[in-house]
C-alpha cells in the first residue's frame, strides 16, 4: 500500500546473476596538501598592501576553479591543525555532570541492575531550547542498528532475508541503510567478479575435413547455435536482490600498481574460469586512462577484452558515475536520526548560501545546514528557524590526482570547505544584528528623477502624432468596472511601468525567516567554534573551525582592528579535522556517531544565562 523506499534500487540486480559487466572500480583517494605557514605576528601584506589589495581582490580574480592556489589558501591565513580524534575536538565538560562526548560504553546496552538509585535525584539536565539532556538508553536504541551487517540490512530492505534470522527492526536509521544501498551499487567491489567471454565453436575457427560428411557440419551448427542461446539466458536478469551468503570484507579496494594477473589461455577450458576483482584485467580494448597505466605490464602479449564477458557482482557503475545526490541523502539520513534526538533539523538554505567579502558575494556550497527549531509551536509553524548549529557539505570530486596534480586538486576541495565554515561563521555572527540591504539610504534608491525627454516615462509615452493632443489626453478608465457581483475588492496588480517607478535598495540576503544565533558559543569569549561535517567518497569527516570576531569583521567590512592589546591570533583562525570515517565499515560508523553525539550535545548545551530564559519559557 505504502512505498517508503524512495529512490532505492535495492532489488534491481541480483549479486549472484551474471549481467553486462560495469565500469571499472576507481581508487578511493583523498586530498593531500602540505599547506603554507600563515602569518602570526601581523596581518599578511597583501591584506593591506597595494592598489587591489585584501582578500575580495583575489576572489574577484578568479575565473575557474583552476584559478584557485596556494597564493589563494594563504591570503586566508588559515593554521591548519593535526588530525584529531573526537574526544580532541568535542572540548570538555567542566560543569557539567557527565561529559558531552559519550563514553565508548554507550556502544553497549545499558544494563539496570548496574544502576544504583540515589537517595536526593538530581534534578534533569536541559539543553538551551529546554529539552531533557538524552542518555544512555536514547544513545544505544540509536547505535544499536548501526551495527548491523551491511549484506543483512540490505537484505532486509528487499524482504528477502533467510528464514533462519530473525528480520533486523531498521526504525531510526532506515533511511540511512537505504542511501548506503545505493551507494552500494556504485563503489562496493568486495564482490566484483569478472568473466571472460565464452568460446564459440565458429565455422572459421575449426576447419572441416574436406571428407567429413554433412550430418557432422550440421551437428557443429546446432552446438553452435545451444552455446549462444545459453549465453542469452544468462544476460537476463532477475528483477529482485538475492541476500549474500558468503562473508564479505567493505574494505576499499585499491587497483594495484605493477602487478596484473591474466590467463595465458582463456578459451583452454570448458568452463569459464571466474576472476576476481583482486586482480586488474583490462575492461576496455583501449588502455586504461590513469597516470598509473605506463607502468602496467601483462603477461600475455594481447589483452583480454572482458567488455564482452560477464559479471557477477553488487555495482551498475563506479564512484564517478554515481549521481550526487545518492551522497548527500545517504549523509543527512545519518545526521538526522542524531540531530532529531536534540531537537534539531536539517534544511537546506531558502536563499542561495553566499560568502559576503566587503562588496563581493561568492557562491559557496552548502547542501544542508542543521537548525534548532523555536519553542513557540506558531513560529516553528511558520517555518522559523534558529541558529546554525552545523554545516553539511558533500562534494562530487572522486579519484584524486588523476589528473596529475594532486596539489592543485587538494587545493580547490579544501578552500571550498573552508568556505563553507567561513559561511557558517559569518551567519552565526549575525546575532542580534540587522541587514543592511545594498543601496540602503542612498539617494538612488530614495529620491523619484526622470531626465525628461519627449514622450514620457515607461508606461506614458505617446506618439509622435499626438505630441498637439497632450492636452486632450482622455481620463483614465475605472480599474474595477468590470468587477463580478459578489466578488471582493482585490489589490490590483502593479503595472510593469509602476514597478519601474518603485524605488527600493536591492533584494535582501538574509532568510527573514531565521533567527541568526551562534548556539553554542561562549558569550563571553571572542572566539566561536564552527563545524560542519565533509563528505568525498563514502566517507565524512569531521571540521571545526576556531574563529576569532575580528576575523569574521575584517572578511565582511574590510575593517582592520586598531587596538594593539588584543590577541595576537585573531588574524589566523585554527582549522583541526577528524580522520575520514567509511560509512560502510561498522566500527567507523559508530565513532562517527559518537563524534557527533558529543558535539550536538556541547553546542546544545544550555549556559548560565539561558537557564533563566527557559525557566521563563516553560513557566
Amino acid at each position: 500500500m505504502f512505498n517508503f523506499s524512495g529512490g532505492l534500487l535495492a532489488g534491481q540486480h541480483d549479486s549472484q546473476k551474471e549481467r553486462p559487466p560495469p565500469s571499472r572500480p576507481i581508487p578511493v583517494t583523498f586530498p593531500f596538501l602540505t599547506p603554507p605557514q600563515p602569518s602570526l605576528e601581523k596581518p599578511p601584506p597583501s591584506w593591506s598592501e597595494g592598489s587591489s589589495s585584501g582578500i575580495p581582490a583575489h576572489f574577484l580574480g578568479l575565473k575557474k576553479p583552476s584559478d584557485v592556489s596556494l597564493d589563494t589558501l594563504g591570503l586566508l591565513n588559515i593554521s591548519f591543525g593535526p588530525q584529531c580524534d573526537s574526544e580532541t575536538l568535542v572540548p570538555s565538560a567542566p560543569n557539567y555532570t557527565r561529559p558531552y562526548l559519550p563514553p565508548k560504553s554507550w556502544l553497549e546496552k545499558p544494563d539496570a541492575s548496574t544502576v544504583e538509585p540515589s537517595p536526593t535525584p538530581d534534578p534533569p539536565q536541559l539543553l538551551c531550547n529546554g529539552r531533557k539532556v538524552p542518555d544512555h538508553n536514547e544513545f544505544y536504541v540509536r547505535a544499536k542498528e548501526l551495527f548491523f551487517k551491511n549484506e543483512d540490512a540490505f537484505s532486509n530492505l528487499t524482504r528477502k532475508a533467510a528464514v533462519e534470522k530473525v528480520p533486523l527492526r531498521l526504525a531510526h536509521f532506515r533511511r540511512f541503510w537505504e542511501g548506503l544501498d545505493n551507494l552500494a551499487y556504485y563503489w562496493d567491489n568486495s564482490l566484483d567478479e569478472y568473466l571472460p567471454p565464452k568460446p564459440r565453436l565458429a565455422a572459421s575457427s575449426a576447419q572441416p575435413p574436406r571428407d567429413s560428411s554433412l550430418g557432422r557440419i550440421e551437428e557443429g551448427i546446432t552446438n553452435d547455435v545451444e552455446q549462444q542461446s545459453e549465453m542469452g539466458s544468462a544476460d537476463v536478469e532477475e528483477p529482485r536482490k538475492k541476500a549474500k551468503t558468503a562473508p564479505e570484507s567493505n574494505k576499499t579496494m585499491t587497483l594495484p600498481i605493477n602487478s596484473v594477473g591474466t590467463s595465458s589461455n582463456v578459451a583452454a577450458p570448458a568452463r569459464p574460469a571466474s576472476i576476481s576483482s583482486s586482480k586488474v584485467l583490462p575492461a576496455r580494448t583501449s588502455p586504461p586512462k590513469v597516470p598509473w597505466a605506463v607502468n602496467m605490464h601483462t603477461t600475455v602479449e594481447k589483452p583480454v577484452d572482458l567488455s564482452k564477458g560477464s559479471y557477477r557482482g553488487y555495482r551498475i557503475g563506479n564512484g564517478a558515475e554515481m549521481p550526487d545526490q545518492y551522497r548527500l541523502d545517504c549523509v543527512r539520513s545519518f545526521l538526522e536520526p542524531i540531530t532529531w534526538a536534540f531537537g534539531v533539523t536539517l534544511v537546506p538554505h531558502r536563499r542561495p548560501p553566499v560568502l559576503t567579502l566587503q562588496n563581493v558575494r561568492f557562491p559557496i556550497r552548502m547542501n544542508s545546514v542543521a537548525w534548532r527549531g523555536p519553542t513557540d509551536r506558531l513560529r516553528a509553524r511558520q517555518g522559523f528557524m534558529e541558529g546554525p548549529v552545523l554545516g553539511v557539505q558533500c562534494r562530487p570530486d572522486t579519484n584524486f590526482g588523476s589528473s596529475g596534480d594532486l596539489e592543485a586538486e587538494s587545493v580547490l576541495d579544501i578552500v571550498r570547505e573552508i568556505g563553507g565554515m567561513l559561511l557558517l561563521a559569518q551567519e552565526r555572527d549575525r546575532e542580534g544584528k540587522t541587514e543592511i540591504r545594498p543601496g540602503e539610504g542612498k539617494w538612488w534608491t530614495s529620491n523619484p528623477r526622470w531626465g525628461g525627454g519627449p514622450g514620457g516615462e515607461v508606461g506614458e509615452a505617446v506618439g509622435v502624432s499626438d505630441a498637439t493632443n497632450l492636452s486632450s489626453t482622455p481620463e483614465p478608465e475605472e480599474k474595477h468596472s468590470r468587477q463580478r457581483s459578489g466578488q471582493s475588492s482585490r489589490r490590483p496588480k502593479p503595472t510593469p511601468a509602476e514597478i519601474w517607478k518603485a524605488l527600493r535598495p536591492g533584494n535582501p540576503m538574509w532568510d527573514p525567516k531565521i533567527v541568526y544565533e551562534a548556539i553554542g558559543k561562549d558569550k563571553d569569549s571572542e572566539w566561536d567554534e564552527v563545524f560542519m561535517v565533509s563528505s568525498l567518497n563514502h566517507h565524512i569527516s569531521i571540521l571545526k573551525l576556531r574563529i576569532h570576531r575580528f576575523y569574521i569583521r575584517y572578511l565582511t567590512d574590510g575593517i582592520l582592528p586598531d587596538d594593539t592589546h588584543l590577541d595576537p591570533q585573531w588574524k589566523s583562525p585554527i582549522l583541526h579535522r577528524t580522520r575520514w570515517f567509511d560509512l560502510f565499515l561498522v566500527e567507523d560508523r559508530t565513532e562517527a556517531m559518537r563524534g557527533l553525539w558529543g558535539i550536538m550535545a556541547y553546542l546544545m548545551r544550555a549556559q548560565p544565562m539561558e537557564k533563566v530564559d527557559v525557566t521563563m519559557k516553560n513557566s
